[in-house]
């Protein structure tokens, strides 16, 4: 994972096609899946496969394909204008990065949204963040604390920009990711950019239902603030742990409202 990681993109992202999308009408960054899926690897050295996973990734992030919908290898290789074989492959690549399931029967759907799995990524991801707050402190530079304030600071400036929400959450995201990538523990932040492509249309549906608003998203802004003045010092790190655990938490029942009918 590079530092670039932590830049939330400057620009609106495209509208769903045939009209508003499950996020609404809210502008949504663009290349949230790439950054996730091949991260530190420019795009001009994706290959065929690549290209067409994130693209696809996109759209199941963005809900244009919506969750458990049936994906059709012969449909999109027809839009991509490539035979089957590449779209296998992304969509394999997909699989393992856990936002599609392929069945030999079934085929491919997009990973449905329920109860059970968003616990189970929330869960996962609070205690490997634990980790990776706590290595950070043991192997942070002074550069690495010059990068996080920059990342702090543009989580910051989205954070009362209600219009701009799911530039914030990606924000906000990548500096957790930034802190991970620099914790000395590879495994760990490399699940946790899994888990971090995993619960994007969690916390995105939360953010649509308005569970996310201003004043919570400044807390979150005054824990990281609070927590970069702590590694600064070189202080303690375990009250941040505990503040952190319980902000999980409150994540996670606040996300349980956000989910579609019938999801257990």
């Amino acid at each position: 994972m590079t530092d670039t990681l932590g830049r939330p993109p400057a620009a609106p992202g495209r509208p769903a096609p045939g009209g508003e999308a499950p996020i609404g009408t809210l502008p949504r960054p663009d290349g949230v899946a790439a950054s996730r899926l091949f991260v530190g690897r420019s795009q001009a050295a994706w290959t065929l496969p690549e290209q067409i996973a994130a693209e696809i990734g996109e759209r199941i992030l963005n809900e244009e394909i919506a969750p458990g919908s049936r994906i059709g290898e012969e449909r999109i290789a027809r839009e991509f204008g490539v035979s089957r074989g590449p779209i296998r492959d992304a969509l394999r690549m997909l699989e393992q990065a856990g936002l599609v399931s392929i069945a030999s029967r079934k085929g491919t759907i997009a990973a449905p949204l329920t109860e059970q799995d968003m616990r189970e990524i929330f869960v996962l991801r609070g205690i490997l963040t634990e980790i990776a707050l706590r290595g950070f402190a043991a192997h942070a530079t002074p550069d690495n604390l010059a990068h996080f304030r920059r990342h702090l600071e543009a989580a910051e400036s989205l954070a009362d920009d209600d219009r701009r929400v799911l530039f914030w959450t990606e924000a906000n995201d990548r500096l957790m990711l930034f802190i991970a990538h620099h914790c000395g523990n590879s495994r760990a932040a490399r699940m946790l950019i899994t888990l971090s492509l995993q619960s994007i249309r969690y916390v995105r549906r939360a953010v649509a239902a308005g569970l996310n608003p201003a004043p919570r998203r400044r807390k979150l802004v005054r824990f990281y603030s609070d927590l970069l003045a702590a590694y600064e010092a070189r202080g303690d790190i375990e009250p941040f742990v505990q503040r952190l655990r319980a902000m999980f938490e409150e994540r996670i029942q606040l996300t349980v409202g956000a989910l579609p009918p019938g999801a257990g």
